[in-house]
């Protein structure tokens, strides 16, 4: 209050003065900058708090449960001591009966069980149509199970059903009586049938149980809610020790989707600094234009008596006012925009996860707090140049930067140096307008770069090296437990008389126990020495004496893509028998340690007792594409030809667990339509990978990159735009008189008009230039850190969107000041200098 002379801090007055200022003025430019800086924030919190609730639903869905605990196979007596402790607040229990057997099932595993209704709610299985299993023979199922049987989804319908429990294998007829969608992300499906059905076949098993048990069949699996979701780990400890269970307690991980991780932090902070600095930089220049207009304005008021402090709260107040119609439409149009957004993003990230768009008040309370933020940051500046202005420097105000004034020399004057003049006024304008162009076409170049460096054939590699990967749907679907011998031979057979077919090949695997002789225990020894994983299993094994290997077997053809890592390839001598490659120990510590090195010796025990020795040939890596889902022991594998594999694994009949094969472009479709009625209608146990289908997968990634990248891009793009016309409308609009002034002593409309033309398209020419610069720091930097984290990116620098954008963007800025041009000089250069006077 010290600076209010004679306390005079009047706020009527002062709320008049803003009511008469912002009538006197047109804010559409300072209402659509505040929109569009809202608009991106409500955007990005919605997008960012949806997707954090979709994953956790998927994840809950995914896992099977949206139970905070769950107990797997404990006894009836213990659920019920358990679920009666004060620490839970609900529970729900189902017992077991065991799985669904038939063909249908080989790529729909489902499980068979009673449960109650907190169960089947909490585990997703509760019916949408129909009720839960409640007399001797009714059955309640998913569509995904009555697909995959081939029977309606009406209820009363009757349904044949064979189940294996751990003892018996039941078939029997039932009713439907209920029926829910399913989910296909879920690891296994679900059948329900009675209580008086379970009492009768599997009645619960009592007393107690331990984490030894074997066998599901009559045992409980129960689920429970505890008081909160908050520290459920320390919750379930604590259960855990009161009850005796030590590890046996499950927690729900997808809760843990709630909280926060560091790279999602990140990946939201990213998103707000690039927002805030668009906005801050569009803002800014719009109230500091606006001041420039009205300096005259505040300092007759100043001349008045009003002081620094109530003309900073008169910006401050036009800024909140403004802001008060601004956010609004803002979060009126950014919630939509991200829910728009969010089914690609989603799409990108899983096929099967639900869109869950919340309306979350949190996300609009964000996005006002930090538009807010962004308005009053903008406006501090200008708020405080037009708090300092004296009354006498207000009435012979002109635009210009401060600094030395530099010695007048006399010289040719040119249309381009009165625009070099101009431009050179208010160089922190010039930075603000070349930076928003800047921002945008730098954003737009990094996102093609980073999409155009998404590598085809890197993504597939993880899942098919070639035009088709034909194994067990289990093995596909990565459903344990494994079949690794089931790609029979009528379909090798009717593969091979495929038309336009160029290669076709198999992998086959046995997994076994092999000794570990003494030479072998000792190189073990010495590398247990040099890493801590070793020494932590070394004893294990001097022990046993032998460890699980996973045997392969190749045709010479899918052998050509084993990648060497030490040694070399050598075709002969390992078609031939004598010799053998080897994988690193893959689950020992980061995988790279070998057990065997080339030149080494290899002894193999066969099934039928004997033994074979081979030396060493090369130490390889197996692609994920080609190899087993599952490693055993310390991962060391064998790779050995088929024909040598047969005769190790002692049958000439052992099926292969994988099929590839690659056919000409002319036949591609051809071959997906016959392997997809071959795996549906033929062999219902085989699935299969096809590039085709990847090829989508992949494209739909771009597409979302793309979209979502296409419309920030737009949206900051717009914003350079508008600071580029405001700067312009406001610079010739301001320098009226001056412009009237030159036309009255000669100056004609074609040189107002080229001098006008320059200052545009120097804005222009700096911001590509800044692009250029900026584009490939952002290249080799951030796009090439974040392209690091994954597995299928290959850098390729580029300029190539910078370079489209120069015409584009040069005609732009040629145009707009014409148009400003135009709109002046309707009123004759003698009426404009009667305006001045």
């Amino acid at each position: 209050m010290n600076d209010i002379l004679f306390g005079n801090n009047n706020h009527k007055v002062l709320n008049r003065l803003v009511k008469r200022s912002l009538k006197s003025q047109k804010n559409y430019i300072s209402i659509l900058a505040i929109t569009l800086a809202t608009l991106l924030f409500t955007s990005l919190f919605t997008i960012a708090i949806s997707l954090q609730s979709s994953m956790q639903d998927s994840n809950m869905r995914t896992i099977g449960t949206s139970a905070h605990i769950g107990i797997k196979h404990i006894t009836l007596d213990e659920y019920e001591t358990v679920s009666a402790d004060s620490a839970i607040s609900e529970a729900g229990h189902s017992i077991i009966f065991g799985y669904a057997v038939g063909d249908c099932f080989n790529k729909t595993p489902t499980e068979v069980r009673w449960a109650d209704e907190n169960y089947a709610d909490w585990t997703f299985n509760y019916p949408d149509e129909g009720k839960l299993p409640k007399a001797d023979k009714e059955i309640a199922t998913s569509r995904i199970v009555l697909e995959a049987m081939g029977i309606p989804a009406e209820i009363g319908t009757p349904i044949e059903l064979t189940f294996a429990t751990d003892t018996k294998t039941i078939t029997d007829t039932f009713t439907l009586c209920g029926i829910w969608n399913g989910d296909s992300v879920a690891y296994r499906q679900t059948i329900l049938l009675s209580k008086p059905y379970a009492v009768k076949n599997v009645p619960a098993v009592h007393g107690t149980s331990d984490s030894t048990v074997t066998v599901s069949t009559g045992y409980i699996d129960g689920v429970f809610m505890l008081p909160s979701a908050w520290n459920i780990e320390e919750q379930a400890g604590k259960l855990a020790e009161t009850h005796g269970f030590t590890d046996r307690i499950n927690v729900n991980t997808a809760y843990s989707t709630a909280e926060i991780s560091v790279s999602n932090i990140l990946a939201v902070l990213a998103g707000i600094v690039v927002i805030f600095f668009a906005g801050y930089l569009l803002i800014y220049n719009v109230f500091y234009i606006s001041i420039a207009q009205d300096i005259r304005f505040y300092g007759m008021l100043k001349t008045l008596g009003t002081t620094a402090r109530q003309i900073r709260k008169i910006v401050y107040q036009k800024a909140l006012r403004l802001s008060l119609i601004g956010i609004p439409i803002g979060l009126a149009l950014g919630w939509p925009v991200g829910r728009i957004l969010l089914p690609s993003i989603i799409g990108m990230l899983a096929e099967d996860m639900q869109v869950i768009t919340t309306i979350n008040p949190f996300i609009f309370i964000v996005a006002i707090f930090f538009s807010l933020i962004t308005v009053f940051i903008s406006c501090h500046t200008p708020a405080k140049i037009a708090a300092k202005v004296s009354p006498m420097e207000a009435l012979r105000y002109v635009e210009q930067s401060a600094g030395k004034k530099k010695q007048k020399r006399s010289r040719h004057i040119s249309t381009m140096m009165l625009a070099k003049e101009n431009l050179s006024r208010n160089k922190k304008k010039v930075v603000i307008v070349t930076l928003s162009f800047a921002l945008s076409i730098v954003l737009l170049n990094s996102v093609f770069t980073y999409v155009n460096s998404f590598d085809f054939d890197k993504f597939v590699s993880d899942f098919s090296l070639t035009d088709f990967t034909v194994s067990d749907a289990s093995i596909i679907n990565s459903n344990s437990p494994f079949n690794t011998a089931n790609v029979s031979q009528d379909f090798t057979n009717q593969a091979n008389t495929l038309e336009g077919l160029q290669n076709i090949g198999n992998i086959y695997l046995q997994a076994s126990n092999q000794p570990l002789n003494e030479e072998t225990l000792e190189r073990l020894h010495d590398l247990s020495e040099q890493s801590e994983a070793v020494a932590a299993e070394y004893g294990n094994y001097t022990v046993r004496k032998e460890h699980g290997v996973n045997i392969y077997g190749f045709d010479n053809w899918p052998a050509e893509y084993l990648q060497i890592l030490e040694g070399n390839l050598d075709n002969e001598r390992w078609q031939s028998g004598s010799g053998i490659y080897v994988t690193p120990m893959r689950m020992v510590g980061d995988g790279s340690l070998s057990l065997y090195h080339p030149g080494e010796q290899v002894t193999i025990a066969c099934k039928d007792g004997s033994n074979r020795t081979y030396e060493v040939l090369a130490v390889v890596t197996v692609p994920r594409a080609l190899s087993t889902p599952l490693s055993i022991d310390m991962g060391v594998e064998y790779v050995l030809p088929k024909q040598e594999f047969l005769e190790i694994s002692g049958s000439t009949e052992h099926l292969p667990m994988k099929t590839i094969l690659n056919v000409d472009e002319e036949h591609i479709i051809t071959t997906e339509n016959w392997l997809k009625n071959y795996t549906t209608n033929t062999d219902r146990g085989l699935d299969y990978y096809s590039k085709v289908t990847l090829r989508q997968t992949f494209q739909g990634m771009i597409d979302m990159y793309q979209l979502v990248g296409g419309a920030l891009c737009a949206i900051l793009a717009l914003i350079g735009i508008l600071n580029f016309v405001n700067s312009m409308a406001t610079s010739i609009l301001s320098r009226h008189k001056e412009i009237a002034m030159l036309q009255s002593v000669g100056m004609t409309g074609q040189q107002v008009k080229k001098m006008l033309i320059f200052e545009g398209i120097s804005y222009s020419l700096l911001g590509l230039l800044c692009s250029l610069a900026l584009s490939t720091l952002a290249s080799v930097t951030i796009v090439r850190m974040m392209g690091n984290e994954l597995s299928y990116f290959t850098w390729h620098f580029t300029l190539l969107p910078v370079m489209l954008c120069i015409l584009p963007l040069i005609t732009l800025t040629a145009c707009i000041p014409l148009l400003c041009y135009k709109q002046m000089t309707k009123e004759t250069v003698v009426e404009r200098l009667r305006k001045i006077e």
